[in-house]
């Protein structure tokens, strides 16, 4: 049982370390770039481009962790990557370089989050008692507490600090991921009786609608992350007000963590794909309707569904029902999906909100529904099909 609580608390740093990094990166990059003096066009190019990263990138590169090649090291690397890359930030004196700087770091970081997530889900299946959800909770907590140091040191020392912080945050990165990620143990040489498989292991139909639902549902938080913030202030809420929404989504996704984080190793989590994507439908359509402050308190706490329950799931599904010689490519291949649908409801909230302001929110519900169908869809598939060629448990 120690080393089992050993074990959970060295997971729990490697996420903390990568989020304490998007803690700082999310929020407080953006006013580094104002800055050096980018127009708001320009800036948001500069958001953008991780995404994009992101969608090309994670599903290649988190297919290495399944070969040789192996997660500890991939981790390594990208946080090597942000350690090289960050410094020279400093350095770049115009917009060029700024851009071409931000591609290379988030290559780096594309791959961190779902590489901790890969780590954790397959340590929760080699120890069964391990909580998934305490070790993603120390990253939501280590996210909001950055969150507030992060506007501290902005507010005494400049924007500048930002990068400084950005590039010694990655040598937490590497001291936790060589504290809890273990060596690859090498492949035994392949007996050249044996004859070799075809290629990498296939993803069931019934994963990849779950991969999906996860995704679109991820993808309907678009406009909150885009608009919320802009459309709250509008209607006369006040900053400290909207401060205290926005941590109230937090906390309530740290308990959600905390308390169903066990899913993950003990079922296929199509039950908390289903609430969460039910949770997404029906919080969007009543985000639209302008309601008051108290309801929407209580609509920022059903991040708790929408997102982590979601995302519980998720991890849940890819842990039972992916091949082991496929995990790494699964996880990469939902990262990416995640990161398409945000990028195209966070474009489409764009679009909407100038002339639609609160319609914005309606738009993302019908995400959150494709989800709860695609997800009973699989329920239907596993029934019909209760022995699952290729499951990963």
């Amino acid at each position: 049982m120690h080393s089992l609580k050993a074990l959970e608390l060295r997971l729990g740093a490697l996420h903390a370390a990568s989020f304490t990094s998007h803690g700082i990166y999310l929020p407080f990059f953006p006013l580094w770039l104002q800055s050096k003096s980018l127009s708001p066009t320009l800036i948001g190019l500069v958001v953008a481009i991780p995404i994009i990263v992101r969608i090309l990138a994670t599903a290649p590169l988190l297919s290495l962790a399944d070969r040789s090649f192996g997660a500890r090291r991939l981790l390594l690397g990208s946080h090597l990557g942000q350690l090289i890359g960050f410094p020279l930030f400093m350095l770049a004196d115009n917009s060029v370089a700024i851009i071409a700087l931000v591609a290379l770091v988030a290559v780096a970081q594309a791959c961190v989050i779902p590489g901790n997530d890969l780590v954790s889900t397959n340590a929760v299946q080699g120890h069964p008692g391990l909580n998934y959800g305490r070790v993603r909770g120390a990253g939501s907590v280590a996210f909001f507490l950055a969150n507030i140091a992060g506007g501290y040191l902005v507010g005494a020392f400049g924007a500048d600090v930002v990068i400084v912080a950005l590039t010694l945050i990655p040598v937490l990165g590497i001291a936790a991921t060589l504290g809890a990620v273990p060596h690859e143990a090498p492949e035994p040489s392949p007996d050249p009786e044996t004859p070799k498989p075809a290629g990498s292991p296939k993803l069931s139909g019934v994963l990849w609608l779950l991969l999906i639902a996860g995704a679109v549902t991820q993808g309907s938080h678009g406009a909150l992350n885009a608009f919320a913030s802009i459309y709250w202030r509008s209607i006369g809420f006040s900053d400290e007000v909207i401060g205290y929404f926005w941590a109230a989504g937090v906390v309530a996704e740290i308990l959600v963590f905390v308390f169903l984080g066990r899913a993950v190793g003990r079922g296929s989590g199509l039950g908390l794909i289903l609430i969460g994507s039910a949770a997404a439908a029906v919080r969007f359509t009543i985000f639209s309707l302008q309601p008051g402050a108290e309801l929407t308190f209580v609509l920022q706490t059903m991040h708790s569904l929408s997102f982590a329950a979601t995302h519980i799931g998720t991890m849940a599904a890819l842990t039972a029902l992916a091949p082991m010689q496929a995990r790494g490519r699964a996880q990469g291949i939902y990262g990416s999906l995640a990161a398409l649908t945000t990028a195209g409801s966070t474009i489409v909230s764009g679009l909407i909100y100038k002339d639609g302001g609160a319609a914005v929110f309606a738009a993302m519900a019908p995400l959150g529904a494709i989800g709860f169908i695609l997800t009973l869809v699989a329920v239907r598939q596993l029934k019909a099909q209760p022995q699952r060629d290729g499951s990963g448990g």
